[in-house]
């Protein structure tokens, strides 16, 4: 019966595909604006799901071909019926009241009645605004923004990082809960519950209400006494809770990002050099030159202000081996490493700026970015490889992930200073994930650039022009200079 149902509602649509006019909807965020194609009928907005999903970094995926389609958001799966205003967001059915539509090879939902469902799935507060035709995504609309817990040694510290000085309020609850409540807080529930797995934590939760913003640690060791301030730079609530049971003595273990408390050494790593020429564009631009121009560049800047010591993989166009990179950066004691590419694609077509963490890749063209940057370096791991076997023994290793989650962070800041400086020169593809080699073997917070494509004529012409390079250098400088500002 479902089945009939569904192939009914698919003739239908394909029949009678609409007699609504064709339109465009704007979406603005941090670093400027976009144009999406949308359907006006009966005064009824319907948008490019599929365009608004590939500018925040996401993809569709058709579950039942001509059927069904869906995306995935972390925990979050919204699933679609082609013609029906019915959508099972995490297997609860939801009614958007107007009927999903498929229009010229893309879906489009009514924009009033889906977009509120939207926000409540994204980290983002994205909002609809009917009269100008604005889908709004604000990455820093949450003043109350991450948390973090660590060992000291009479105790535990943990902080709630604000962007700006408030008033809070802490009480302990029956089975070890520590709340904390923040009037007029607007809370990034999707990245303080990621902290969950925390060791020192049973559970973690956050809310939002009308008027204020909580935060809930079920903790380990029972709460004894504890005091707590407001620090600035960057803001955050320190709450300090006293272990009684234990001698005040220092920890012979701390838990930190680099050798030492201070995050003062950057390690960059212009991709490929010498023989290993990467990614040629239709102009014959080379990769390899293309990336040690916008690192010398970003090198200027960290000299410049003096703020980090900087570190670099190659200064010159030499190939340098994998081993020799992450030899440089470990023995060096790096705080956080940048490794610099620019992609390609077989589709001319694909183009815009990308940042990577270290993590099994969850889509395709994460895959394809790993399996391209990574290709020199599996010739030089085949060296010594005895068989096929073996190298496949090799690249299966376990992906560290003991600074997985700090990346992460790393690349959120680096994204959006990328799209505050180059937001309106060509697309933001957002964040990623993917196994490449030369972060695997460095053992400090790392992130890879995908600085634009090559194999776009547009995007080649930008990799070629010098303000656009000293953009570059100048968002990954911004943004490693934020990260430093909340983990120092």
């Amino acid at each position: 019966m479902k089945k009939s149902y569904f192939l009914t509602t698919l003739l239908l649509v394909l029949i009678y595909p609409g007699i609504g006019y064709t339109s465009r909807v704007t979406v603005q965020m941090s670093g400027g604006m976009e144009k999406i194609e949308a359907i006006e009928e009966n005064e009824v907005v319907y948008f490019s799901l599929s365009q608004l999903l590939e500018i925040i970094g996401e993809r569709l995926s058709w579950d039942i071909v001509g059927i069904s389609v869906s995306f995935r958001s972390d925990a979050q799966r919204a699933t679609f019926f082609l013609g029906s205003p019915y959508i099972s967001v995490n297997d609860t059915v939801r009614n958007i009241t107007y009927p999903v539509r498929f229009e010229s090879g893309g879906l489009y939902l009514p924009a009033r009645t889906f977009i509120p469902m939207l926000d409540l799935m994204r980290s983002e507060q994205i909002t609809w605004n009917a009269n100008d035709k604005t889908i709004r995504i604000d990455s820093e609309w949450y003043n109350v923004t991450d948390v973090s817990l660590s060992p000291k040694a009479n105790g535990l510290l943990v902080e709630i990082f604000l962007t700006e000085p408030r008033a809070y309020e802490i009480y302990g609850s029956e089975g070890n809960w520590l709340n904390v409540t923040i009037p007029d807080g607007r809370v990034n529930i999707r990245q303080i519950e990621s902290r969950r797995g925390n060791k020192y934590l049973r559970d973690l939760n956050a809310y939002q209400f009308e008027s204020s913003a909580q935060i809930s640690f079920r903790l380990r060791r029972e709460i004894g006494q504890f005091s707590h301030r407001f620090q600035p730079n960057p803001g955050r609530i320190q709450i300090s809770l006293i272990d009684t049971t234990t001698p005040q003595v220092a920890l012979s273990r701390v838990e930190r990002l680099g050798p030492d408390d201070k995050i003062d050494k950057i390690i960059i790593d212009p991709g490929h050099g010498g023989k290993d020429y990467g990614a040629i564009g239709l102009r014959n631009t080379r990769e390899k030159e293309v990336v040690l121009d916008i690192a010398k560049r970003l090198a200027k800047l960290i000299r410049k202000e003096k703020i980090f010591e900087v570190i670099m993989t190659r200064e010159k166009d030499e190939y340098v081996t994998l081993e020799e990179r992450a030899k440089i950066a470990n023995d060096a004691n790096g705080d956080i490493f940048v490794s610099i590419h620019a992609n390609a694609s077989k589709k001319r077509s694909a183009y815009g700026f990308q940042v990577f963490f270290l993590a099994p890749a969850n889509n395709d063209a994460a895959r394809a970015a790993a399996q391209l940057e990574n290709a020199p370096f599996l010739a030089e791991l085949n060296e010594f490889a005895d068989d096929e076997d073996n190298l496949t023994l090799i690249l299966s290793d376990m992906i560290q992930t003991e600074f997985q989650t700090e990346s992460a962070d790393l690349a959120e800041m680096i994204n959006k200073e990328f799209l505050r400086h180059l937001n309106r020169r060509t697309k933001a593809r957002g964040i990623d994930q993917a196994g490449f080699v030369v972060l695997n073997r460095v053992y400090m917070p790392s992130i890879l650039v995908e600085s634009a494509f090559l194999t776009n004529k547009n995007d080649e012409n930008l990799l070629r022009d010098n303000n656009y390079k000293q953009d570059v250098a100048e968002a990954i400088y911004e943004g490693l200079k934020r990260f430093k500002a909340k983990y120092e």
